[in-house]
């Protein structure tokens, strides 16, 4: 009796613990199967760059400065440039690969050096929305080619503001071209 009971026993316990390892087994799986959420890009477009004498860049949102920078070494040839950013948090952007300066990935700067404009093909209105999508509520109309503050983005989308117009723009209608307005 008492060797038919250790058996159930050590057969409850071996059966328990073989699940545990299956459970294990399946989560690690799972775990593995879930995107890295730091390679997926937040943002995914680029902009242009305004300051008048360098550009403070941060370790993180409200973080240290960590340099001041310069596209070019002489000031008084420096016509700016743009960088493609992956990230934003209030008023930040994450800056991201950038063949020409790849020391400044995944460094910071606020959102109020950072400019678009808009393409505005034909003077149309071009609508700004609540959310990053068509089918949101509009906050207003841009009637004119445009320069607009990048505050926040999502994926090709800007959130902009000029003045007291506020909105998502859609991909289609920014430029990024500083010199140009795209058409």
């Amino acid at each position: 009796m008492k060797f038919s009971r250790l058996i159930i026993f050590l057969l409850c316990f071996i059966s328990c613990n073989g699940f545990k390892n299956k459970d294990e087994e399946n989560s690690k799986k799972q775990k593995n199967l879930k995107p890295n959420i730091e390679s997926i890009p937040i943002c995914n477009f680029e902009t242009y760059v305004i300051y008048k004498d360098s550009l403070p860049i941060y370790s993180k949102p409200n973080g240290k400065i960590i340099q001041y920078f310069r596209f070019e070494d002489d000031p008084n040839y420096d016509f700016g440039g743009g960088f493609l950013f992956k990230n934003s948090d209030n008023g930040w952007l994450q800056i991201g690969k950038n063949e020409l300066n790849p020391e400044l990935e995944s460094y910071w700067i606020q959102s109020k050096y950072i400019q678009i404009g808009t393409t505005n093909y034909n003077n149309q209105k071009i609508p700004l929305f609540e959310t990053p999508n068509t089918n949101a509520k509009k906050t207003g109309f841009l009637k004119k080619e445009s320069y607009l503050n990048v505050i926040d983005c999502n994926n090709n989308w800007a959130l902009v503001k000029k003045d007291n117009l506020k909105g998502w723009i859609q991909p289609e209608f920014i430029c990024t071209n500083s010199t140009t307005n795209c058409n």
